[in-house]
């Protein structure tokens, strides 16, 4: 499947846009803003985008409007803070063919694409669109997010101060020599406080736990001006 990412937040986007190609699946580009990911899809032949509906330019529901109707071959899916039935119906009627939330599972948020872009084939102008469990069920924000903070609390609490500092380098997408050097220690030094980020949080890469860390809110993240996955950052946010 060939996938545009919109999304504000660089390092959400590199993780979703790493999990997305381990799935098999080929990210076309990333944009920051609505019409940027519109410019993509119009250059490009593309099955599916997948949006954060914070996105600048998704404030206003005619715009996501025009967007879907300039891309009938396209499948949107939005990933939104929040599922209230308001704002689903509102985003439903505008052409998106599937909802999940940012604080989904992966593996939810890559059922509820798949399945947007089939529906989209089989129910071709047809208003339903498929939700994941968690819009489906209409889970507020609030409850969400305590469910979600509990969790990511239960794994975070066994991180000593270094590797909260290390975790939050690697979340701004620093390589090992910049987190040596940030924190004031060697890279052998570093790296075994990445190496134990990332065995207490489960994760088998670092853009696993940075992913995670991003989700469960354990280190504050800021929106990027732009995502324009370019090698640098990717480097810097894969590897040494």
């Amino acid at each position: 499947m060939r996938i545009v990412i919109a999304d504000a937040h660089r390092v959400f986007a590199e993780a979703l846009t790493s999990l997305l190609k381990m799935a098999g699946h080929e990210i076309v580009g990333c944009a920051t803003e609505l019409d940027a990911a519109a410019g993509i899809i119009k250059r490009e032949q593309v099955d599916a985008c997948v949006m954060d509906l914070g996105l600048p330019g998704t404030g206003h529901l005619s715009g996501i409007a025009r967007v879907v109707a300039r891309a009938p071959r396209t499948a949107f899916v939005v990933l939104a803070e929040s599922a209230d039935a308001e704002s689903l119906a509102s985003v439903v009627s505008a052409g998106v063919r599937g909802v999940a939330l940012k604080s989904d599972d992966f593996v939810e948020i890559l059922r509820v694409l798949t399945g947007a872009t089939s529906s989209r084939a089989a129910n071709r102008g047809a208003r339903g669109a498929v939700l994941s469990l968690a819009a489906q069920t209409g889970l507020g924000p609030r409850n969400r997010s305590r469910s979600r903070s509990r969790q990511g609390d239960e794994r975070a609490q066994f991180l000593t101060q270094r590797e909260r500092e290390a975790l939050a380098r690697l979340v701004q997408g620093d390589s090992t020599t910049a987190i040596a050097r940030s924190m004031g220690v060697r890279v052998s030094t570093a790296r075994s406080h990445v190496d134990a980020v990332l065995t207490k949080l489960g994760a088998h890469s670092r853009l696993e736990a940075v992913a995670y860390a991003v989700r469960e809110r354990l280190v504050e993240v800021d929106a990027p001006a732009s995502v324009d996955g370019g090698e640098s950052d990717r480097s810097q946010a894969a590897g040494d």
